[in-house]
């Protein structure tokens, strides 16, 4: 029967020239992949057809590769890679994402991801592999370099934690997409922004940092978007706002979760559509920046309060980086310290050379419930006082030298710190984790106090003594 016929012609297994040829059809396609590299082998282990792009990576004309063998053709270029073939051949299982690493004469590594599969439609007279290369060199040579740093522009530190960030940092330099900076009041997030600024392509437009929680909210959408002459009373001339002075380079927004819903509406559009209003103004001027933005709050359950828009939040966190409390990595205190003091030699005209064993060992015992900018005035204050070249256990702030041994400091004084989370994170401290105690001495209601804790993503076992 004809219908018999032609199932018994699709069922039939196709020669491997009618493969090659179906390749060869789709060279547009194959020849504009940036990295990935396909070779399909016969059962001679001939190569029988590529992509442009293995030229590049064995670094041979196209010609000088279709046809010849890749066993000595791989074991010459790369080593490793005929392994992997004849481990597809062997177990009739593709492999998935194995790793090979090289090193020149010249002593310059080369990493690829290789991942091999079988064609099926293929026949038994003849073995049809195909072989996909992902170049991971650039990305695996700056990794090695960032694990290998101990600061990253302005920013110290050579904990785990820090390395991993200088990573990101490395890995996403070249793109404009929107980062979100997550980490303790003083744990340097406007340095962490201002690197990603200094490593992009828009390291030499402006760098503009603005602090919504200290714009008055009268006053802030004139700020961000600027405003036209007689938009409100005041308003004697026209002024370009934040958006408008950051124009090709990066705008830094700090504490964004300060923001009002109707600002907020108004900084989704603009991601949106790199247009700004200014306010008295009906004419969209166009901008071009990279949005960096940075809290300390929690925005989730900022969200369920209705207090941030979750749209806004996703436009905001399309990379997200999370920066470590000082606590978190005490094995860049004496780094830090060593920069605060060549810094302040510098300022003050003073030759500090280091810090005594004893001052180090209080600095790195203490929790840092202000974490790093805590540490840079701690220092500060020591440098002022010290009499003679090293920083003593004597120069130290009072709360610093009257810690407990585990780093619990003292009850927080009775004046305004100008600093809501750092008051409620040293209460709960010196409350060694105790949220009523902690409450009592803040003179608030415990579940205020729980509230705020989340709100400024304070862990709840954050003071607690290990038992």
């Amino acid at each position: 029967m004809p219908g018999n016929k032609n199932a018994s012609r699709i069922s039939s297994p196709a020669s491997l020239e009618e493969y090659v040829k179906k390749f060869n059809d789709l060279n547009t396609i194959f020849d504009s992949l940036p990295d990935g590299v396909v070779v399909i082998l016969d059962k001679n282990m001939n190569i029988a057809t590529a992509n442009k792009a293995i030229a590049n990576m064995l670094q041979l004309p196209i010609e000088n590769i279709i046809g010849k063998k890749s066993t000595s053709l791989f074991k010459e270029k790369i080593p490793g890679l005929s392994e992997v073939v004849m481990e597809t051949i062997e177990t009739r299982q593709s492999v998935r994402n194995y790793t090979i690493e090289i090193c020149t004469i010249s002593g310059e590594v080369h990493s690829f991801l290789v991942s091999t599969a079988i064609i099926e439609e293929i026949g038994n007279t003849d073995l049809g592999i195909v072989l996909i290369l992902h170049d991971m060199s650039e990305i695996t040579r700056l990794r090695k370099i960032a694990l290998q740093m101990d600061r990253y522009g302005e920013v110290i530190g050579k904990s785990e934690p820090m390395k991993g960030i200088y990573a990101l940092i490395e890995s996403i330099k070249q793109y404009d997409s929107s980062v979100l900076i997550l980490g303790e009041t003083g744990t340097g997030k406007e340095l962490i922004a201002r690197a990603i600024h200094n490593a992009s392509n828009r390291k030499n437009k402006p760098f503009v940092p603005v602090n919504c929680s200290a714009l008055p909210d009268n006053l802030i959408e004139s700020e961000l978007f600027g405003h036209v002459k007689g938009a409100y009373t005041g308003a004697v001339s026209s002024r370009i706002g934040r958006f408008k002075v950051a124009d090709g380079g990066t705008l830094f927004l700090d504490e964004i979760g300060t923001l009002p819903l109707d600002t907020q509406v108004k900084l989704l559009r603009a991601l949106q559509e790199k247009i700004i209003e200014p306010v008295g103004s009906s004419h969209g001027v166009p901008i071009d920046i990279r949005i960096i933005s940075a809290t300390n709050r929690d925005l989730a359950l900022l969200i369920a309060e209705k207090k941030f828009r979750e749209d806004l939040f996703y436009r905001l966190k399309v990379l997200q980086i999370d920066l470590p409390p000082l606590r978190n990595r005490k094995e860049d205190i004496p780094l830090l310290v060593d920069h605060f003091i060549t810094r302040l030699n510098r300022y003050y005209n003073k030759s500090i050379v280091g810090i005594s064993p004893g001052a180090k060992e209080v600095l790195i015992n203490h929790l840092w419930p202000g974490n790093v900018r805590e540490l840079e005035n701690v220092i500060e204050h020591a440098f002022i006082l010290a009499t003679g070249t090293l920083l003593e256990v004597k120069d130290l702030p009072f709360e610093i030298r009257h810690s407990e041994k585990d780093g619990t400091p003292p009850p927080p004084p009775q004046i305004d710190l100008n600093a809501e989370e750092e008051k409620i994170r040293r209460a709960l401290l010196s409350a060694a984790g105790n949220r009523n105690k902690a409450a009592e001495m803040l003179n608030m209601h415990r579940a205020s106090l729980w509230r705020k804790m989340r709100e400024f993503r304070i862990d709840k076992k954050f003071g607690k003594t290990s038992p």
